[in-house]
């Protein structure tokens, strides 16, 4: 059977990136249409479309766009317009035809945010250099290097499995646009949950290291509360200005709780699979049948996704001032 590839650019934060994954599918080896979506509440639709192509066809390597196609867009049954803000709870099918590739279909429903409960937050100085006695006074130039704890809840409605992705960034500027705070190492290893997907065979075999994989289910908390344990090591906190300004000091981490689609979630474990886990090393080196590309596009290649996410912030502002007031 001739490999096929196909291109995933399904985008979001850390794990999905831009690739390309080989298939061997039990179909014609003509090209077909490829789809890709990651669909977010409140966010306009976009539709990635190209086309699978011959290992050795270096043209269409080169150059796999699909000029062709159109695109309809129907929201629990209804055809929408390219400005439709999808929303929780729509039922989302997206119907790609190209005259020359065929056609290709998939469906998601947009997940519901799972609300963010409880947030404990708990810094602790690792060190501090002031660059004045009277630092209040003259000049603000300060390095503050700390370690931040959060323990966040996630409360889990009852009646539906959910899929879960955990993300976060950090905000915080100083006078000349240079970023103040920079968080260091976030500690994947301090939450076990999300390790679940990991099975005993890659434990054993030691393919269980740290992979910054944070995607994970409520199979273990189903309708009930799971308080995530978030570390983040080595954070800094810099500022320099020739007058004291307390707006200088106004930073924060926020972080990002979003509630997946099943289809994300398969996507994510088999992207991991692939890359980290035990049977796709094993298939690097001719000792396992290579495993197929995760795809719910009725052609077998592409990902159609859906998030919605909850939200929140830890100011730091207080617990710098403080610290630089010791």
């Amino acid at each position: 059977m001739a490999i096929l590839k196909h291109i995933i650019p399904i985008l979001s934060v850390f794990l999905l990136t831009g690739c390309y994954e080989d298939f061997n599918p039990e179909i014609d080896t003509k090209p077909v249409l490829c789809l890709n979506s990651l669909i977010t509440a409140g966010k306009p639709i976009e539709v990635d479309i190209t086309h699978t192509w011959m290992f050795n066809d270096e043209k269409s390597e080169r150059n796999h766009d699909v000029k062709d196609a159109t695109v309809t867009i129907l929201v629990n049954e209804r055809i929408v317009g390219s400005n439709y803000l999808p929303k929780e709870g729509d039922k989302i099918r997206i119907v790609v035809e190209s005259p020359t590739y065929g056609t290709a279909t998939a469906e998601v429903v947009v997940p519901f945010a799972t609300p963010i409960g409880n947030v404990k937050v708990s810094p602790t100085v690792t060190n501090i250099w002031k660059g004045d006695e009277d630092f209040f006074h003259y000049e603000m130039l300060a390095d503050i290097t700390f370690n931040l704890n959060v323990e966040l809840d996630v409360n889990d409605p009852e009646g539906t499995d959910n899929y879960y992705h955990f993300g976060y960034n950090w905000s915080g500027r100083d006078t000349d646009g240079s970023p103040t705070l920079s968080i260091g190492q976030f500690e994947y290893n301090s939450e076990p949950i999300f390790k679940e997907h990991i099975g005993v065979f890659e434990t054993v075999m030691g393919n269980d290291d740290d992979t910054n994989f944070v995607f994970f289910t409520d199979r273990q908390f189903s309708g009930k509360t799971y308080t995530l344990h978030l570390n983040f090591s080595d954070n800094s906190f810099h500022v320099k200005s020739q007058e004291y300004d307390e707006s200088r000091l106004e930073c924060g981490l926020n972080l990002c709780l979003s509630t997946v689609s099943q289809s994300y979630y398969n996507w994510a474990v088999y992207k991991w699979n692939a890359d980290e886990g035990i049977i796709g090393d094993l298939s690097d080196i001719g000792l396992a049948e290579s495993k197929w590309g995760y795809s719910n596009v009725s052609t077998g290649a592409g990902v159609v996704a859906a998030q919605a996410s909850a939200k929140i912030t830890i100011d730091l502002k207080e617990f710098i001032k403080t610290t630089l007031n010791k």
